[in-house]
């Protein structure tokens, strides 16, 4: 016969929290799905870079689309540069489909958002539910808009929700991080907006989730729920019996313990018998009374040796003051014992103590039958105090054979009008009684019905399978002094007793609840004239001293799987005090194990636990363990799908586990999504990878400095970890690297081997002279300024609009021809390039003194201590800037020198004479200007003799070695009209690179001059020239070109207003030139 029945679909219970995920969780916004019966946590579809900060509920819809129900997130993303903040419309997971990504909208310069709220329409009509009260925020970015639509319930939320939504716009105006290079991050995340081949009904929303609140769509193809169809909706089934009798063991709430204990116990007739054991139970209130010594009053009170367990509990037994401060010893308690098995006569031999405990005077022993005592064990006592007149409460636990025994004596609260103090007394010792939990070492935990699984919870009176309480309860009777002595002298207990407080709390449940106590058939206890029998004429008479019992709730054994049978309730006349004892005999049955038995039946149960796991052991089948992305580009993301199905009978849930638990599931730049989620029985999802390299961990890659491939661990929570192989090829690219790398590469990056990337990304040895060597032009961004000189004149909306430049970078990286006519492009490219560096172009270390720079030589005087590869790309940005915004014609100009010829040479130093001599005084300029004047009216001859002369003494510079001369020369961007640059053959001279071996060029160091000494005198046509080129740009679009270059200068890292201006203010300066 099959242990377990065929089992049906269960609603789930998902929480998508996994280790691989911090939760911010009680940080973290939350979200319940009522329809799937799961907590969706937004947190956990981010990496751990990114924050949700705020979740919103909404429908949302782009242009006349449909409302489709959906999140907003407000998604933080930390960076080294500060913060980024995006908005997510993710739809939640349900039963059928995982959570997805519908739209992104990055918080950038142009993000726009607007807030309407549709107040209510006066009609009462059923058909106007759209013009029911509700909340629209319009956001909107580049071309994407969104309509939002929110209960108006949720004004204080959408408040918020707008104030942090201006809060990120004006960081976002404030960063000085162009589009280009920011919101990298975006690109992990697999978007997939709805469109018209989607099932657009099944994902349409009802207006809201109740019918007060309702703000459909005014579309006319969205689909209203009325409050008819929501009414008509069932709950989802509560749990079967077959799911009680068969629970999931792989749920968060299953306890293997609990279900070893439910099943072994349900079978106890197969492993236990039951014995019968008397127990006899005594309280009294001795007033302070010492028992004569040899006395034998009581044996009333001890019975005649017939019960197994005697229980004493007395009160009062010590109202000396210092017994309230100190312990006096057991010198009383002694004297009580004694009294007690003199009691007992001829059979106090067969009886032996068990355990005394003592608080002040209450205090209880407990004898036991010698032949019972060996089976007897955890016996455990607990005492707590009430106030300060020695009130409170002792107890003892103890288990005889298999079944547990708790005893309570307590003394409370005293006086009628003190009702609600026992209450709170009761209370007090209910909770403030508890026992320690045994040592488990030599325990089996499923042996044990009260051991509480959680290790640092104690055990409690409750903790039993009887429990008694005795003692001078002091509760009394509710009716006039008169009327109460008048029914004792009737000797009407009944008619007393209807109107006790003990009674009437136990029925209201305002104390001792549950609880159940034998007929009373006696007066009351209290109370009487010392030595006599007599009640006290100046007090009521009441029943203050009681003996009670209770079955505590146990979820593995029923109540009535023991019987307990009370035999006699009475009290005794023993004239000690101004109370009277009571007495109570029960008979008990105890629970007996046959230790062998249950062995058995604990394997039997263990085997059907083994099995039960295997019924709902979670599985998914994967298509594919590893993933090939082939070859992947800078910022150009590359997806891949797997797909998942769940062919076992249970929901699988699933997560990425880490590597170890300060590292997350994969390297910084993949992520699968979503990176957990809840797949159903019979359920097909995919799950998605996405690879997409920034500047950063480009530049790592490209110098191998780290792989690209990555393994990660698909767990699946009570199932089995599957590997997944990401492996894919980088192409390096220059995108990230420093300068003195990029200046060392003698061919497009692609070219070079990885062998020799990874020697340039050594660390740089010390020059042997401590200085820096000659610096050669970076020939990337060399090249990009040559195109810019050449067709950058005059072009409209260079360096600050906005597009893709990928495809400029990979022109660059392969060495392949820039495209015609797009010189925007080229500037933009420009900038990316410069502002990716992984060094500002100018260091941190000079940033305070450009900010002092207050006029254009003190600018010019910062660059001195900059390094030279960094100034000469500095200047030759700002050289071309200047051409390229220039209003004035300027001749046409060929390409920038990157070569070594000997007549590139000289039309460098001819530019870097012009360059001296605008940079010198007012006073030394106008010098110069005459000389050139009067060189420009000497004969043709004269001229060339004086040229040929001065080539003559300068002889000895030609011999410079031609590798060094190209390291030491400064290509100035300038020109001259009378002398125009030669223009430069790319083509021929990177085939001429790829014919010779490659050889790398040193990176820089320290000790080079900017430029060398001027030879000969500018003409003035030329100086003119110069200073035409040099005017900055005047108009609007020139506060937006500086705004454009402080990324690219100054470094990515946003500061505030004031070192901005001073930046600005910097960079004007250098484009006075």
């Amino acid at each position: 016969m099959s242990l377990l029945p065929s089992l049906p679909r269960r609603a789930s219970t998902w929480s998508m929290s996994s280790a691989s995920q911090p939760s911010t969780p009680a940080t973290g916004p939350k979200h319940i799905i009522s329809n799937a019966m799961t907590t969706f946590e937004p947190q956990t579809l981010f990496r751990q870079t990114e924050k949700v900060i705020i979740s919103q509920g909404c429908r949302v819809r782009r242009g006349y689309a449909p409302f489709i129900k959906a999140d907003a997130l407000l998604v933080i993303s930390k960076r080294e540069t500060g913060e980024e903040a995006a908005i997510f419309i993710v739809t939640p997971p349900t039963t059928e489909t995982a959570a997805s990504i519908l739209y992104v909208i990055p918080i950038i310069p142009g993000f726009k958002h607007r807030l309407e709220q549709t107040p209510p329409s006066p009609s009462n009509s059923f058909f106007q539910q759209s013009a029911k009260p509700h909340i629209t925020l319009y956001l909107s970015c580049e071309d994407l808009k969104l309509e939002l639509r929110i209960s108006a319930s949720q004004s204080a939320k959408v408040q918020k929700l707008v104030a942090e939504l201006r809060r990120q716009n004006d960081a976002a105006a404030q960063s000085p991080c162009p589009r280009s290079i920011s919101h990298s991050w975006l690109s992990l995340y697999s978007v997939k907006p709805p469109n018209e081949k989607d099932d657009i009904d099944d994902l349409i929303s009802p207006p809201v989730e109740t019918p007060s609140n309702m703000t459909p769509s005014t579309s006319a193809t969205t689909t209203v729920d009325t409050p008819l169809a929501s009414s008509t909706s069932k709950d989802p089934a509560g749990p079967s019996e077959e799911e009680e009798q068969y629970p999931d063991p792989y749920l968060p709430t299953f306890s293997r313990t609990k279900f070893l204990r439910k099943r072994l116990f349900a079978r106890q007739d197969k492993w236990s018998r039951r014995e019968k054991v008397k127990i006899r139970i005594a309280t009294y209130n001795v007033n302070d009374k010492i028992p004569p010594e040899g006395t034998l009053e009581l044996a009333p009170l001890v019975g005649k040796g017939e019960e197994d367990i005697l229980v004493f509990g007395f009160q009062e037994a010590d109202l000396r003051r210092q017994s309230l401060l100190i312990s006096q010893g057991n010198t009383r308690a002694e004297g009580w014992e004694s009294a007690l098995l003199a009691g007992l006569g001829s059979r106090s031999g067969e009886f032996a103590k068990l355990v005394m405990t003592q608080y002040v005077g209450v205090m209880m022993i407990i004898l036991v039958r010698k032949s019972l005592k060996e089976f007897i064990s955890r016996v455990e006592t607990s005492e707590r105090g009430i106030g300060l007149l020695g009130f409170g409460g002792v107890a003892v636990r103890l288990k005889v054979h298999d079944t547990t025994l708790c005893f309570v004596n307590a003394h409370m609260a005293a006086f009628a009008t003190a009702l609600d103090r026992r209450r709170a007394d009761y209370q007090v010792l209910r909770t403030g009684l508890t026992f320690p939990r045994p040592n488990e070492a030599d325990l089996t935990a499923a042996f044990e019905e009260f051991l509480p699984e959680a290790k640092e919870k104690l055990l409690t009176q409750e903790d039993s399978h009887m429990l008694f309480w005795l003692g001078d309860l002091n509760y009394r009777i509710d009716l006039p002094d008169d009327q109460v002595k008048k029914l004792v002298e009737e000797k009407k207990w009944e008619e007393m007793l209807a109107k006790d407080q003990l009674r009437a709390d136990i029925v209201s449940e305002q104390s001792f609840a549950g609880f159940s106590e034998a007929d009373i058939t006696f007066p009351p206890t209290f109370k009487y004239v010392h030595g006599s029998t007599t009640h006290d004429p100046k007090r009521a008479p009441a029943y203050t001293d009681r003996i009670i019992y209770d079955f505590p709730t146990n979820e593995y054994t029923t109540p009535t799987s023991f019987e307990l049978k009370c035999d006699e309730y009475t009290s005794h006349d023993i004239l000690w005090s101004d109370h009277r004892p009571v007495t109570a005999t029960f008979k008990a049955e105890v629970r007996v194990v046959d230790e062998s038995s249950r062995g058995v039946e604990l394997a039997s149960v263990m085997k059907e636990l083994d099995r039960l796991e295997e019924v709902y052991r979670p599985s998914l089948e994967i298509d594919g363990t590893s993933l090939e992305f082939g070859e992947v580009r800078y910022r150009q993301p590359v997806e891949r799908e797997i797909k998942l199905r769940n062919v076992g009978r249970v929901p699988a849930t699933y997560n990425f586990k880490p590597p170890s638990s300060d590292k997350p599931i994969c390297k910084p730049f993949m992520w699968p999504f979503p990176a957990t989620a809840l797949v159903e029985p019979g359920q097909e999802m995919s799950l998605k990878v996405v690879v997409n390299v920034d500047e950063y961990w480009s530049s790592k890659l490209s110098l191998g400095g780290e792989d690209i491939n990555d393994v990660l661990v698909l767990q699946i929570a009570g199932g089995k970890d599957t590997f997944i192989t990401v492996q894919a090829s980088y192409l390096a690219s220059t995108i990230g690297l420093p300068l003195h790398i990029l200046s060392a590469l003698p061919t497009p990056i692609r070219q070079v081997s990885l062998a020799d990337r990874k020697i340039l990304a050594r660390p740089l040895a010390p020059s042997a002279t401590n200085g820096e060597a000659p610096a050669k032009p970076v020939r990337d961004v060399w090249r990009l300024l040559e195109y810019l000189m050449a067709k950058g004149k005059g072009v409209e909306g260079l360096w600050v609009e906005n597009d893709d430049v990928r495809a400029i970078i990979e022109c660059l990286d392969t060495g392949d021809e820039l495209p015609d006519d797009q010189a925007k492009l080229i500037s933009l490219a420009l900038l990316h390039v410069l502002t990716a560096l992984p060094t500002p172009l100018l260091p941190s270390s000079h940033h305070m003194s450009c900010l002092a720079a207050e006029d254009r030589d003190a600018a010019f005087a910062v660059l001195e201590g900059v390094p030279q590869i960094n100034t000469n790309v500095l200047i030759g940005l700002m050289s071309v800037i200047r051409l390229c915004s220039s209003p004035e014609e300027v001749p046409e100009v060929g390409g920038l020198q990157i070569g070594d010829s000997e007549e590139d040479q000289g039309v460098t130093e001819k530019v870097d004479e012009e360059q001296k001599i605008e940079r010198k005084s007012p006073e030394v300029a106008r010098e110069d200007i005459e000389l050139e004047k009067d060189t420009e009216d000497k004969p043709e001859s004269v001229k060339a003799e004086e040229a040929e002369e001065k080539a003559k003494k300068g002889g000895n510079d030609d011999e410079v070695d031609e590798d060094e001369e190209a390291t030491l020369e400064f290509i100035s961007l300038t020109h001259s009209q009378d002398k125009p640059l030669p223009e430069i053959n790319q083509e021929a001279h990177d085939k001429q690179d790829k014919d010779k071996p490659l050889k790398l060029a040193s990176p820089p160091k320290k000790g080079i001059a900017l430029v060398e000494e001027p030879r000969t005198p500018p003409s003035a046509s030329s100086t003119t020239k110069i200073h035409d080129v040099a005017e900055a740009p005047t108009t609007e679009h020139a506060d937006e070109l500086i705004t454009a270059l402080c990324p690219a200068i100054f470094g990515q890292t946003s500061v505030v207003p004031s070192v901005k201006d001073k930046r600005k203010r910097f960079i004007k300066l250098l484009l006075e030139g």
